[in-house]
């Protein structure tokens, strides 16, 4: 499959191209913060990680995703498909250049193997779906965690969700890449957050620009900006990707950065495999491979040099 054509426009209106996307909602979760908390998955980052553990949350538009395990080869999505996209090879070669995303196919699907990622909620539908899990937010000291993606992306949509859950008293968290425009996010969003989890990968802008797309320059500001910022419960979270972030050489240089402004606390979170089957149920290039999971001795070499920190339980 190849699915870059998704990049290109489609006979959709640009209006509808433009809003904010979200990529699934995740209820009952206990790993994005505390208690039990609802995740919503943004569609669209300004970084494009080799390793990104939510490769359908890169894009900002919507894309399909094919299931390969899942499908039974029924033919239901060649015989609807206005277009004429899905050919006798089937829906492992969708000829992107004319899939215009209607979706006919994925409604014909018997098997669920064909799904459309990204779906558009008005802020009462997506603050209404949030606020119905307000007794296990209350009951557990949970809330709310804005992830993607990028939520920053659409500042203003974010901001808007964020400050009517403020108004219903429920906990905000934001998981951010650090790359956004500060002077927006200071007045627009940070009066609305709680918890701010911030992500610091790699020291060094050269590798940064390698593995991630983009310069690490306003990350760092930010991050600067985050420390010094009042009112919010700050932790700096490391991607554990073996040989890319997980150098001694890398981590020493977050450890020292962090010491220099004062930070002794920090998330490190373990590297997960499970990306790579939504990558290439998606279509997308595997530039970054592992398919294993962290061995206990890598765990033990990055926990060494972060042994004066006080380090999450996300390890």
């Amino acid at each position: 499959m190849h699915f870059s054509a998704l990049e290109e426009e489609s006979p959709k209106s640009l209006a509808e191209r433009r809003r904010p996307l979200i990529a699934e909602i995740k209820r009952n979760s206990l790993d994005d913060g505390p208690g039990i908390r609802s995740v919503v998955f943004f569609k669209g980052c300004p970084l494009a990680c080799v390793w990104c553990h939510n490769p359908e949350c890169i894009s900002a538009k919507p894309e399909i995703m094919f299931q390969r395990e899942a499908c039974i080869n029924a033919g239901d999505c060649r015989r609807v498909c206005p277009e004429g996209a899905i050919g006798a090879a089937g829906p492992g070669a969708i000829d992107l250049s004319k899939c215009t995303l209607c979706g006919d196919c994925v409604d014909e699907c018997p098997s669920g193997a064909l799904s459309i990622v990204g779906k558009y909620y008005s802020p009462d539908d997506l603050v209404e779906t949030l606020v119905r899990d307000r007794a296990f937010y209350d009951n557990s000291n949970g809330g709310v965690t804005l992830s993607g993606g990028e939520p920053t992306v659409v500042m203003d949509y974010t901001a808007e969700v964020a400050s009517r859950l403020k108004e219903c008293g429920i906990n905000v968290l934001i998981e951010t890449c650090g790359d956004f425009d500060w002077d927006r996010f200071a007045a627009k969003l940070l009066p609305y957050v709680d918890i701010v989890y911030a992500d610091l990968k790699l020291v060094s802008d050269d590798l940064h620009r390698q593995f991630t797309g983009r310069s690490n320059t306003r990350i760092t500001e930010n991050i600067e900006r985050l420390i010094g910022a009042d009112g919010i419960d700050l932790w700096i979270r490391v991607p554990l990707i073996p040989g890319v972030t997980t150098t001694r050489e890398n981590l020493e240089a977050i450890a020292g950065w962090l010491c220099q402004r004062g930070v002794h606390r920090i998330a490190l979170m373990p590297y997960n495999p499970l990306w790579i089957g939504k990558a290439k149920a998606l279509g997308k290039s595997l530039p970054y491979q592992r398919d294993t999971w962290m061995t206990e001795e890598e765990r033990r070499a990055v926990k060494e040099v972060f042994a004066g920190f006080q380090i999450a339980r996300a390890f």
